[in-house]
């Protein structure tokens, strides 16, 4: 007999955070993958997600290579500046609704995995 599944909040906070990690990870390649880089604002994002996609991958090896906190926090901060550049800049222009919502998302994840790094 299995055992159920624990309720999230039950979750180890490196679970949780893990989970995150994942989920920001697939809705930056999506992003990646679906929005052609045909007009100058595609492109644009195209570069602040890809700058994102790097940024998570650092992240994610300083994580892996139990670096010291202060390296943690500061490749979590450095992926939300990035994310928040993209945010700002879907803001003020002409993106599709799907589109933006995408992003913001990406955005309000990357704040949660910046408070689960404090400095």
């Amino acid at each position: 007999m299995e055992l159920p599944a624990p309720p999230p909040e039950a979750q180890a906070p490196e679970t949780e955070i893990a989970k995150v990690i994942g989920d920001l990870d697939s809705i930056t390649q999506a992003l990646l993958t679906v929005l052609p880089p045909s007009k100058p604002w595609q492109r644009q994002l195209l570069a602040h997600l890809k700058e994102a996609d790097r940024k998570l991958q650092v992240l994610r090896m300083t994580i892996a290579m139990g670096r010291a906190p202060e390296e943690t926090a500061e490749a979590a901060d450095q992926l939300q500046l990035t994310l928040r550049a993209a945010n700002v800049y879907v803001g003020g222009g002409r993106v599709d609704m799907g589109t933006k919502t995408a992003v913001q998302l990406a955005f309000s994840l990357g704040h949660r995995i910046t408070l689960a790094f404090p400095m």
